[in-house]
């Protein structure tokens, strides 16, 4: 998988600057690190957001990308499994309406001496700005929203459809 999906040892997801400034390498008040009950690590975070983009199925491209993504591929060193699985979704969602494509993409970039990582990449960061959205409106009906266990535990359980704004 590594020769025809490379992310990029040491690349840095981008995030969209709105979203790093309210939910990144941020404290709501009174918090601190060590107090967060949900998600300790901002890669928590972003993994969170994208699983709710790919549930609704909508990537949504970055306007304003931060000017200092607070992590990259690094923190899924000794965490391989969850990388291969953000891969694995978002490559079945985007070739969900037409399989074969995949094939032709594949062969296109191996002829140019490229892989399909940066087109990975991407997919990975819109879907991930879905799901930002989704916490944002989340955290305006239920303030603190981001790291309160029971209202994201919930969530995870819930059969309710997720609703996306642009």
């Amino acid at each position: 998988m590594r020769d025809i999906i490379d992310l990029g040892d040491s690349y840095k997801f981008n995030i969209e600057d709105e979203w790093y400034k309210k939910f990144c390498n941020q404290k709501e008040k009174g918090e601190t690190f060590g107090s967060r009950a949900v998600f300790s690590f901002d890669w928590q975070r972003f993994l969170w957001a994208f699983i709710l983009g790919i549930y609704v199925g909508k990537h949504t491209k970055l306007q304003n990308k931060t000017s200092n993504p607070p992590f990259g591929t690094e923190v899924f060193k000794n965490r391989n499994k969850i990388l291969k699985t953000m891969i694995a979704l978002t490559l079945q969602d985007l070739y969900k309406d037409n399989p074969d494509k995949l094939k032709s993409d594949f062969e296109e970039v191996s002829e140019k001496g490229e892989n399909l990582g940066k087109k990975i990449r991407i997919a990975i960061e819109e879907y991930a700005n879905t799901g930002f959205s989704i916490i944002d409106r989340r955290a305006r009906e239920r303030p603190g929203y981001i790291e309160n266990i029971e209202d994201v535990v919930t969530d995870i359980l819930s059969d309710k459809e997720w609703a996306w704004e642009s």
